[in-house]
């Protein structure tokens, strides 16, 4: 492990390549597994209430469990031996999903997949921060995105090929994937030995006085608070997916994987639009654009239960909404995060937001073969679903206008400000 000096903290910072290989592989291991694990588990025979379990458990885990790998991150060590550490935990656990072959067996290794990611991910937000330049923290997250996009297209891509040359719509077509998925995730673990130390203290930070800094803290916790209702709402639905592509339209495994590849590439192609965006006007009106889109899915998904019009709206709002979230969630918190403690932020953001999300993906699931059982009827079930998701989704975007990043940005708007404004000049 190579050491950088610390004289001078003036250098203009940029990520070293080793950082996008890292991203790069993680995001095909990511791309060509757990898009289709849901699948995976319906063509192994899972229920509603099974489902539910996995998707709450990939939530809870690997967030519940990062407040401890945060703060070891922050005080203990160099982060990147952490993430080596993980990704060599989470390839083994990756190969083991491979050769499931039971609903319940996937959920024991999901839990053990869970650890590795909840000492990955708080690290590997912070070692990012570590080698950003603040003021271009919109553009550089855009960049491993769209690297990281690639990668996870080569993924995809491969995960239709494996689909199409079985021509089965059984579970032996994903298996393969968890394969390369585990490969990939040891790979990535030891390309980052090569990455240098970089000491938190040289990124500047920001002097704040007591009155700023209450500011800040107030802020972050409001920012958490929104994103953990909002998240509660969005994760009702999302042990439903599998169950209305397969049992509802009942698609084949190629639909299953294109359904996936579209979102994917329309995510990537948004990624340097968000980027610029949210280094012009700041990540939180990209962030509110967003939770309005993702407010909107819902409806549309229970009034035109349709393949093809499911596929359209992987085009045009999940992936430029989907974009949006993943550049603003990280810049939030690193804007509001001190250097020093941007690992521990992360993992209070994440353990909050995952705990929520553990509850809501396991009332949707088990509130879905409940109604399913009521109703004798998989549609009605799913629609009622959506429909509460919806709604709960659009009375949680209404925190997000009120919040304020004290942190200032060349055009940065505030929605709030701006309504009352134009309701002063009406009253004119």
């Amino acid at each position: 492990m190579k050491l950088l000096s610390t004289d001078n903290t003036s250098e203009e910072i940029e990520p070293p390549t080793e950082l996008y290989a890292y991203h790069a592989t993680s995001s095909f291991a990511n791309d060509i597994s757990m898009p289709y694990l849901s699948y995976y588990a319906v063509r192994l025979g899972a229920s509603f209430e099974q489902i539910a379990w996995i998707q709450s458990l990939m939530n809870l885990l690997p967030n519940a469990l990062q407040y401890f790998w945060g703060w070891v991150s922050d005080t203990k060590s160099i982060r990147t031996y952490w993430i080596i550490g993980g990704s060599i935990f989470g390839a083994i656990s990756l190969y083991l999903l491979s050769t499931v072959n039971d609903p319940n067996e996937m959920l024991f290794l999901v839990v053990i997949y869970s650890v590795s990611l909840s000492i990955i991910n708080p690290t590997w937000a912070a070692l990012q921060g570590d080698w950003m330049n603040p003021s271009k923290r919109g553009s550089t997250l855009s960049k491993f995105h769209v690297i990281g996009g690639l990668l996870g297209l080569v993924g995809s891509l491969i995960a239709v090929y494996s689909v199409y040359t079985d021509g089965s719509n059984s579970a032996e077509p994903f298996r393969p994937l968890f394969t390369f998925a585990a490969v990939a995730t040891f790979v990535g673990g030891l390309i980052l030995i090569r990455v240098p130390y970089r000491d938190p203290e040289k990124t500047k930070d920001l002097v704040l006085s007591e009155t700023a800094k209450k500011e800040y803290s107030n802020t972050f916790q409001s920012y958490v608070r929104a994103q953990a209702f909002y998240a509660l709402n969005m994760s009702l639905i999302w042990p439903l997916f599998a169950m209305i592509l397969i049992e509802v339209l009942e698609v084949d495994n190629i639909v299953l994987v294109a359904f996936s590849l579209v979102g994917a590439v329309s995510e990537m192609a948004f990624q340097p639009i968000m980027g610029r965006l949210v280094d012009r006007v700041g990540p939180l009106p990209v962030l509110i654009m967003s939770r309005i889109g993702f407010a909107i899915l819902p409806f549309i998904y229970a009034f035109f239960p349709i393949i093809e019009v499911m596929i359209l709206l992987q085009i045009v709002i999940l992936g430029p909404c989907f974009s949006a979230f993943l550049i603003t969630s990280n810049a939030m918190v690193l804007d509001l995060a001190p250097n020093k403690e941007r690992a521990a932020y992360f993992s209070y953001y994440n353990t909050r937001v995952g705990i929520t999300t553990f509850v809501g993906a396991l009332i949707g699931g088990y509130m879905a073969g409940y109604l399913e059982d009521f109703y004798n009827d998989t549609w009605k079930a799913i629609f009622t679903i959506f429909i509460i998701s919806g709604i709960g989704r659009s009375i949680g975007t209404i925190p997000f206008l009120s919040l304020r990043i004290p942190k200032k940005y060349p055009g940065s708007i505030y929605l709030v400000d701006r309504l009352m404004e134009f309701r002063m000049f009406k009253r004119r």
